[in-house]
C-alpha cells in the first residue's frame, strides 16, 4: 500500500522526506542523515543504484510490468472466477436466461 498518495517515485520520496511522521523512517532506510535528505530534496544529491530498491520499498511501492497490470485489468473486468466463462458460456450474463 502506498501511504504517500503519489504515483511516481520522485513525488513519493519528496512527500515522504518532507513529512515529519515518515521522513525519519525513509531516511533511516536509506542510511541518510538530515544533510543528505536536504541535499537530495534540493537536487544536489542523487539516489545511487544500490539504494533504488531500498527507496522503493521504503515508500511501499512495488515494481510490476505493464503486461501484469493489463492482465489484472482484464480479470477485473470479466471476473477472475466467472463461472459462466469457465463453462464456455461467455462472460457472466451473456447467453444466460434470467430467472
Amino acid at each position: 500500500m502506498n501511504p504517500h498518495g503519489s504515483s511516481s517515485i520522485e513525488r513519493g520520496l519528496r512527500s515522504a522526506l518532507t513529512n515529519p511522521r515518515v521522513s525519519t523512517q525513509v531516511a533511516d532506510a536509506l542510511s541518510w542523515d538530515n544533510s543528505q535528505v536536504s541535499r537530495f530534496l534540493s537536487g544536489t544529491l542523487g539516489l545511487t543504484i544500490d539504494k533504488v530498491d531500498i527507496a522503493i520499498q521504503a515508500l511501499g511501492f512495488v515494481c510490476v510490468q505493464p503486461k501484469y497490470l493489463d492482465a489484472m485489468a482484464t480479470l477485473c473486468q470479466v471476473g477472475a472466477s466467472c463461472a459462466c466463462a469457465r463453462k464456455g458460456l461467455g462472460e457472466c450474463g451473456m447467453g444466460m436466461e434470467v430467472d
